[in-house]
C-alpha cells in the first residue's frame, strides 16, 4: 500500500497540470487551491529524509530562477529623463 504522502503528493501534481489546461477561471482557481492544501500535508505526511530531498530540490532550482539578483546589483525603480517635457 502507498503512503498517504505519495498520494496527496501526486494528487497535487495531477491537480496542478489539470489547472494549467483549463481554459476557465473558477476550475482554475479550484485546482491550484486543492493543490496547495494537498501540497501541505502531503509535505507535513511525509517523513524527515523525504522533507530534506525536497528542502534540496527546491534549493537545487533555485539557481534556474530568472530575477535573482545579488545584493551588489543596483535594481533600477525608475528612469528618469534629463529632457525638458515638451508641453
Amino acid at each position: 500500500m502507498l503512503p498517504l504522502f505519495l498520494i496527496l503528493l501526486v494528487t497535487a501534481l495531477g491537480s496542478i497540470l489539470i489547472s494549467w489546461r483549463v481554459s476557465h477561471e473558477i476550475p482554475r482557481l479550484l485546482g491550484v487551491g486543492s493543490s496547495i492544501v494537498c501540497l501541505i500535508f502531503g509535505f507535513a505526511m511525509a517523513p524527515w529524509p523525504v522533507q530534506v530531498l525536497m528542502l534540496l530540490l527546491i534549493l537545487s532550482l533555485e539557481r534556474f530562477y530568472p530575477f535573482s539578483r545579488t545584493a551588489s546589483e543596483a535594481i533600477l525603480i525608475s528612469k528618469v529623463s534629463n529632457t525638458k517635457r515638451e508641453r
